[in-house]
């Protein structure tokens, strides 16, 4: 039987899903330099393609050194897992991910949202620029608006923060954990 091992192969990929380390998306943002500190984050995520909404959760565990950001659906499962220490980064995307949304650039919307400012400055390149007010960031590549977030109160951890992907035209809403999660 000079089948029985691609049938095993297709089998378990079926099974498990696809499942990834891959370098970037050709032509998205880079992610912004590690936090600055110790953290542990939580927030609910909603994604809003078109009419499809997805809930997920995402997880922040940060040092002043290395980033880690995993992201499941509401069955807890992995979408998307990003490790980024010492100039090296590795993103894991699985197919729960929408496919209209690049991880690379969701990773960077989540980072635009609640990064201080000088640590998301610090990491621009050449054509990148970022304007922020007491109102929200934009993320502008050439002129062109990429990202935007609109804090809606003087607290951003305390409300909804909405993230819009101009170049994807996908929404982003963060939500405060529950409490008890």
């Amino acid at each position: 039987m000079p089948h029985r091992p691609l049938f095993l192969i297709a089998l378990l990929v079926s099974l498990f899903g696809c499942q990834l380390w891959a370098p970037p998306d050709e032509g998205s943002r880079l992610p912004a330099p590690p936090f600055g500190e110790y953290r542990e984050i939580q927030r609910g995520l909603e994604m809003r393609v078109g009419d499809d909404i997805h809930a997920a959760r995402a997880r922040f565990s940060l040092t002043p050194d290395s980033t880690h950001i995993v992201i499941t659906n509401e069955r807890d499962e992995l979408m998307v897992e990003m490790r980024y220490q010492q100039k090296r980064l590795q993103v894991r995307r699985t197919p729960r991910l929408p496919p209209a949304i690049s991880a690379d650039d969701l990773i960077a919307d989540l980072q635009l949202a609640l990064w201080p400012l000088e640590r998301l400055r610090a990491g621009l390149t050449p054509g990148w620029t970022l304007a922020a007010d007491d109102e929200g960031r934009i993320l502008r590549f050439n002129g062109t608006t990429e990202a935007q977030v609109d804090y809606q109160s003087d607290e951003p951890s305390s409300r909804p923060l909405p993230v819009y992907n101009a170049r994807h035209d996908y929404l982003l809403i963060l939500s405060p954990a529950d409490p008890g999660a």
